[in-house]
């Protein structure tokens, strides 16, 4: 490290809050050193350096940028201005104040307004008898054509205009004289106020009325100057050449300014958008000076948010390093390699006492010089000069075993950032790590790039040790499973090592067992040739055989077991019996093997995690594993080859048949069905070709035609695992779940490419045969086409092909073509930006969030209270049990918010990583819609569940929903309407005034008997539709004779025609059809002929459901409805305009599970407690459809913070915002952190707020702790009174109150039996046989078989459990025999008699242990008082047991 020899002294202290105000003259003068005169001056050496014309500073002697921040200049202007931040206030408080008398007008006076008690009798403006002549005067701001915003407008609202006759003659005299401003007028109501008239009439405006109306004082409406910032902060020195920004030719133009006031606020308010604070960029005109460079920027490159991060959120420090990185299996899990050349260059502070006096102090001595801190001083030190002394601070280099803070950006989650030991190695510009660590981190090896801390304190060191460390960290917060578990090639090598037939010799045995993490004995081997055992007593190598079981089990300590019965493996006394072939309880699933581990090892589970990788890897080396083209070909046999790659020929034409099927099932091919005839003029081509043409052209036929491919691709897929062979090592790793090997990818690679599709548009479609030929085929017809004129183009498609080439086979020019168009849209590059953006936001609600010592989750800001129990909530129903896990742990202080926020961006990060298909929901959409509460959405949907009555019937749901269906769902005449015609009539023989054009809406017949809608049904309501215009009177509608023909009833005619016909109007011809065109088609078109009109579409959705009891047959779940409200549907009130809706069915449905999906809507409607459980059921689904589980408390967590006024408020600047206001909290510089820092920073300097820097981002950007982990705020509670000494105690009778003899009986009243529960009974101590009554031994019975399977076994009970299970040992037949030399304490464990249940063990003195059936206790004790209840739970409880 290198050192100045003059230590420049900075003053030190605590910001305690930060005060934003309005800059007045006399502060900028107070500020600056110098006033610019000249344009020249703007970067004139005393506002520091650099500057073109010196290298030092002129006002502080600096020659450096470190040693000189800059000063600040002013410009004199030559007249008083509005400031630009204040002219929209200026125009609300002349609104508000009468032009002729000053005084604030009489409708917005209040009782107490300083003006309230005068009396202006004769003001002609504000007097009402003179509003004809003297209208009121609207004052607003100019537009940006004028003065860019920076003038008022005084004007005479139109309607005022048009009511008086003529304004009076002197109606503008109230405005000041300005030579500036004359027959400066754009309209005769209007006037363009300069600065001086605005001055004029603020000057007669009591200054306590300005300060009561516009909340500031009268002086910092205007300015007279403008500061200058400091050259440092405009100026960027590159070599020989200086390059300016933009600001300093904008002051340049403030200097000597000749012009008006309002020319010159422009200029002013442009200078100050070009503010780093500020996003936008001003346009500029003229030519540049030649100081300025022609090719920068006109306005500064940084946005404002950036601008804040890189100034003050910005910490720079020479302790860091920054390289990639490589893995290394041979360093500790807890280790991080570091080249030696860099450790060196790393220094580390290091307290000089006696015990290192000799490891460290004397090796400084070596040196010439060196420098020490010592009293807060920087002291050199020299061999001859001084000597060192104890209590200096040395930097040192690093060395093996010291701690860094490491992570890689981004740290999306708490286990981002680890602590590692260091380990010195002898490499060059690379860091190593062990693989198995890379998941927490969420990188790999293929140039990714980890960041290095230093700590420089013990405190910082301490608590990177006890709180960041890797064995601090072995539980993932996220979802309270195991961090760290196999990956990759050991993870592959555990599959295969227990796979049956997996054998050893002693000497691959021996070799192995060196590396295993303690010293057990090797087992005896599995197998053992008969003859070697008569012959000798030693078996030699080959005799003598291990299985790979066996290997396994060497690795896990001896007393622990395990079993996971959904893969068939169990552990007994650190011994593997039995597995399937499945790894999933050797992945990072729900309830895995090194979950236990964890919590059975503890903090030696990295030693095992280690020892574990080393031995697998050894003996998968030993094996050997590679991945090449014979693998990828599956099967060696040729002949297999060919059988594979038919059956894979005839399953994608088996899906494309399927595909084609469905689509014919679609609503507009299966209209046209039914309603045209063979042989019809309209018919279709249902042929191969022109369905995959006419798939190309429609989304929704692309959708369908995807989810019925997806059903026979699944079975083309599984013929990978019957052709691969046992042997094939892509397969092994498919097995093990290894990373980075899928089964997709495998098909893509093996046997076939398949479905690829897209909704990018495409100006061309493609063949349905991808190949060359069929290409030029097809581009020869369009080219021949291209004659024809009366054929339509469509001018974009939609890509949709099926590629039955694999990447071992090779593809075709056509087919590269399509899977690279297909696959582009399908990274996770458009949507990145929605994780960061999400990540950024929660971390911004919730990071000032943590856990208080009484047990509340409390705010930073004003300790406010957002949850009463952390850890508590009620059960939410219909989280998927995958979802989220059981097992948080805190105490106080913990940032549970951050562990919150960081679980859901995790989710958000991980949704990237899934395949994405742009024609399915995307799960990251749909988190970022729910954390937004529905605050985008445009139209309400509800969800409708229906009531268990309707499982009476068969099929009663179903039936029901397409009843609800048909009732709800909007149906317009133009849905059923074929064709529409307008023909000509003569007029004879029909009536009078009657209209000769008749037109005629064609419906097909069987079309309308599907949507079960009949024709004086859809004419009643065209008539009441009709009629209803004359009601609105919104649409001018002549009156209608509407008819239809009477030959509709024939079974020969397939089409209704329905007549219109204008009667009673005495337009002409021309204009009657052209009112027939314009007005009457289109409006009678939309109209809802069934259905509710507030209702647009009808989802029927299934909805999976573990927790549905009583469900369908062999399914999980319900059906349910999804409304989507219309666009005409008011918002406010739409749940009861449903429900209106739903008069008629509403014994059809559960009205206390529907629900609105809009959480807002749902707040409002039913309540904030629903509304939370909603939220939390869509969070967790929606968390669910990522991949990742989460705890519940982090989902509770989220919906109390963004609930925490009441209503939910959505998950953006606005929402932060308004839970601020609203929870009266200031917090501008945070709000600015957030979005817009310069808006943020001006509504606070207009308000005068005062920023207490209360929460974890302020305390870190200001240089103070946060109140969280170690800095949380607690309160010492003293009562007052003094130690007393306890009072002496007779030891027998302490002993005696304690244990009961057993002819002791002391009287319990049965009330209190009855009021106080198994626990407080436990508590007493005082139980007594008969006094029991059998209800309390089964409410005991209940609680005793909830403590059995809380605990895990080998676990201790609590103190209160243990006097729960100590009191029912007393009722056991056995009791004194089972105490034996006395009660130690009492643990969970396996019985005796079966290995595979659970019973309590009782520790005696001695340290032997017993163990007990609480079922006997139960039971023994009921037969003293209730032989029948005994027997009762023997039948149940005890049938077959001794």
């Amino acid at each position: 490290m290198d050192y100045d020899h003059a230590e420049q002294l900075v003053t030190t202290g605590f910001v305690s809050g930060i005060t934003f105000d309005l800059l007045t003259e006399e502060d900028a003068e107070k500020i600056s050193v110098k006033e610019i005169e000249v344009p020249n001056d703007v970067i004139h050496p005393m506002l520091g350096i650099p500057n073109p014309t010196s290298s030092q500073c002129l006002t502080c002697d600096a020659k450096d940028v470190k040693t000189c921040e800059g000063h600040f200049g002013f410009i004199k202007f030559p007249y008083t201005i509005l400031h630009p931040y204040l002219i929209s206030d200026v125009a609300k408080l002349l609104n508000k104040i009468c032009v002729g008398c000053y005084s604030e007008r009489r409708r917005a006076k209040s009782a107490g307004s300083p003006s309230t008690h005068k009396k202006h009798e004769r003001c002609k403006y504000c007097d009402g008898r003179g509003k004809d002549e003297y209208p009121r005067t609207i004052f607003k701001v100019s537009s940006k054509e004028i003065f860019g915003t920076t003038a008022i407008l005084a004007k005479i609202s139109e309607r005022d205009l048009l009511r008086t006759e003529a304004i009076a003659s002197d109606y503008w005299n109230f405005l000041p004289k300005d030579a500036q401003q004359e027959g400066n007028a754009l309209k005769p109501n209007e006037r363009i106020l300069s600065h001086l008239q605005v001055h004029g009439l603020l000057t007669n405006i009591d200054p306590k009325l300005v300060e009561e109306i516009g909340k500031y004082k009268k002086d910092l409406i205007f300015m007279n100057n403008f500061p200058v910032t400091p050259n440092c902060l405009r100026v960027n020195e590159f070599g020989q050449q200086m390059r300016f920004d933009e600001r300093t030719r904008s002051y340049r133009k403030l200097v000597n300014f000749e012009g008006s006031a309002n020319e010159l606020s422009a200029r002013v308010l442009d200078c100050l958008k070009m503010s780093k604070l500020r996003s936008e960029k001003v346009s500029t005109k003229g030519n540049s000076p030649m100081m300025f460079n022609q090719n920068e920027d006109a306005a500064p490159k940084l946005s404002g948010l950036k601008f804040i991060k890189e100034l003050i959120l910005g910490k720079r420090s020479d302790h860091t390093f920054r390289m990639v990185v490589v893995g290394d299996p041979g360093i500790k899990v807890d280790e991080i390699g570091v080249p030696c050349h860099v450790a060196e260059e790393m220094k580390i502070s290091e307290q000089l006492f006696s015990q290192n006096w000799e490891s460290l102090g004397l090796k400084n001595l070596t040196k010439r010089e060196t420098y020490v801190r010592r009293e807060g001083r920087l002291v050199r030190v020299t061999i001859n000069d001084d000597k060192l002394r104890i209590g200096d601070t040395i930097h040192r280099p690093l060395r093996d075993r010291d701690i860094v803070l490491v992570n890689r950006p981004p740290s999306i989650h708490s286990h981002s950032l680890i602590a590692l030991s260091v380990k010195i190695l002898p490499t060059n510009s690379i860091l190593s790590l062990n693989p198995l660590i890379c998941s927490p981190f969420r990188g790999d090896f293929d140039g990714d790039c980890y960041h290095g801390y230093i700590p420089q304190s013990v405190d910082s060191r301490v608590e990177l040790q006890e709180l960041v460390a890797l064995n601090k960290q072995l539980i993932n917060i996220q979802n309270g499973q195991n961090l760290l578990s196999l990956t990759q090639d050991s993870l592959t090598a555990a599959q295969l090592v227990i796979e049956d037939g997996v054998l050893l010799n002693r000497s691959q045995m021996q070799q192995l067992q060196m590396l295993c993490p303690q010293s057990r004995p090797l087992q005896a081997p599995a197998i053992v040739k008969a003859s070697a055992r008569k012959n000798c007593s030693e078996f030699a190598s080959s005799d003598t055989l291990w299985t790979g079981k066996q290997l396994f089990s060497l690795l896990l300590p001896q007393d622990f077991y395990y079993n996971c019965p959904s893969s068939a493996v169990q552990i007994m006394k650190g011994e593997l019996i039995t597995s399937r072939s499945t790894s999933s309880w050797l992945r990072d699933t729900k309830g895995n093997l090194f979950s236990s581990l964890v919590s059975h090892c503890q903090g030696k589970f990295l030693d095992f995690l280690h020892a574990a990788q080393g031995v697998l890897s050894e003996w998968l080396f030993m094996r050997g594993l590679s991945v090449s083209l014979a693998d990828m070909y599956l099967s060696s046999d040729s002949h297999s080859r060919k059988d594979m790659i038919d059956e894979v020929s005839c399953g994608l034409r088996e899906a494309e048949h399927i595909s084609s099927v469905k689509l014919l099932m679609v609503d507009s091919n299966l209209d046209f069905l039914v309603g045209s005839p063979e042989g019809s003029a309209t018919a279709r081509d249902f042929g191969v070709e022109p369905m995959f043409c006419d798939r190309q052209k429609s989304a929704a036929l692309i959708q369908v035609s995807v989810s019925a491919f997806k059903q026979v691709f699944r079975d083309i897929q599984n013929l990978f695992y019957r052709y691969a062979s046992e042997d094939n090592s892509f397969l092994a790793m498919l097995k093990a779940g290894s990373k980075k090997s899928n089964l997709t990818r495998a098909v893509q690679h093996a046997m076939c490419l398949g479905l690829q599709h897209s909704l990018v548009p495409l100006s061309f479609k493609l063949p349905l045969e991808l190949s060359c030929a069929a290409w030029n085929s097809q581009k020869e017809l369009e080219s021949l086409d291209l004659t024809d004129d009366n054929s339509y183009y469509f001018k974009s498609y939609i890509p949709y092909a099926v590629v039955q080439s694999s990447f071992l086979s090779g593809l075709n020019p056509l087919e590269c073509f399509v899977h690279s168009l297909t696959t582009r849209d399908s990274s996770f590059g458009g949507h990145a930006d929605i994780s960061g953006t999400l990540t950024r936001r929660i971390m911004f609600f919730m990071r000032d969030l943590c856990m208080g010592y009484d047990g509340t989750v409390r705010s930073a800001y004003g300790n406010q209270v957002v949850q009463f129990s952390y850890n508590l909530s009620p059960t939410i129903k219909n989280i998927p049990d995958e979802t989220v896990t059981y097992g948080a742990c805190t105490t106080g202080g913990q940032p549970v918010g951050s562990w919150a926020a960081c679980a859901i961006s995790e989710a958000a990060y991980s949704a990237l990583d899934l395949p994405i298909s742009v024609l399915e929901a995307s799960p990251l959409l749909n988190l970022k819609d729910i954390l937004e509460c529905g605050s985008n959405k445009v139209n309400n949907t509800a969800s409708l569940f229906f009531s268990e009555k309707l499982r009476r019937w068969t099929h009663g749901f179903e039936y029901a929903a397409l009843e609800v269906k048909s009732r709800l769902e909007r149906l317009q005449f133009i849905d059923i309407v074929s064709t529409v015609m307008i023909m000509f009539s003569s007029k004879a023989g029909i009536e009078p005034h009657a209209s000769p054009w008749v037109c005629q809406f064609h419906i097909n017949k069987e079309m309308s008997k599907r949507k079960q809608i009949k024709v004086q049904s859809i004419i009643e309501a065209l008539y009441v539709k009709c009629n209803s215009t004359l009601v609105k009177s919104k649409v001018h509608l002549p009156d209608l004779q509407i008819t239809c023909n009477s030959d509709c009833s024939e079974k020969s005619i397939a089409t209704i025609c329905i007549n219109i016909r204008m009667v009673g109007s005495n337009e002409n011809c021309s204009t009657q059809l052209e009112t027939l065109e314009e007005t009457v088609i289109p409006f009678l078109l939309q109209t809802v002929i069934k259905g509710s009109s507030n209702v647009k579409k009808v989802d029927i959705l299934w909805k999976d459901s573990s927790s549905v009891s009583n469900s369908h047959t062999g399914a999980s779940g319900e059906l349910y409805i999804r409304v989507l409200m219309s666009d005409t549907c008011d918002r406010s009130r739409f749940w009861t305009v449903l429900m209106n809706d739903c008069l008629q069915m509403m014994e059809m449905i559960d009205w206390k599970r529907s629900y609105p999906e809009v959480i807002q809507a749902a707040t409002s409607v039913l309540g904030i407690n629903f509304a939370k459980m909603i939220f939390i059921s869509k969070l967790a689904s929606a968390i669910s459809d990522t991949g990742k589980a989460v705890l519940p408390e982090h989902l509770y967590l989220v919906a109390d913070c963004l609930s925490s006024t009441g209503e939910f408020v959505a998950l953006s600047a606005n929402g932060l915002a308004r839970q601020r206001k609203q929870t009266s909290v200031s917090s501008p510089f945070t709000q600015a952190c957030f979005s817009s820092p310069a808006d943020c920073f001006v509504n606070a300097g207009k308000m005068g707020t005062v920023d207490n820097l209360q929460g974890s981002l302020d305390s870190l950007a200001w240089g103070n702790s946060p109140s969280l982990g170690t800095g949380a705020q607690f309160d010492i509670l003293y009562s007052g009174k003094d130690h007393e000494v306890s009072k002496p105690e007779d030891i027998y009778n302490l002993l005696g109150s304690q244990i009961s003899a057993p002819g002791q009986k002391v009287k319990v009243s049965p009330k209190l039996l009855t009021d106080m529960s198994i626990k407080s009974l436990a508590k007493k101590g005082d139980l007594v046989r008969k006094d029991f009554k059998a209800t309390h031994f089964l409410l005991m019975s209940k609680e005793l078989r909830h403590i059995l399977h809380k605990y895990k076994i080998n676990q201790q009970l609590s103190e209160l459990d243990e006097s729960i299970v100590v009191a029912a040992l007393f009722f056991h037949p056995r009791s004194s025999e089972k105490i034996g030399s006395g009660l130690k304490e009492i643990k969970i464990g396996w019985s005796s008699k079966s290995s595979t249940s659970r019973c309590f063990q009782l520790v005696r003195t001695d340290d032997t242990i017993e163990d007990f059936s609480y079922h006997k206790c139960i039971h023994n004790g009921l037969k003293l008082i209730a032989s029948g209840s005994a027997k009762t739970y023997q039948s149940r409880w005890l049938s077959g047991r001794d």
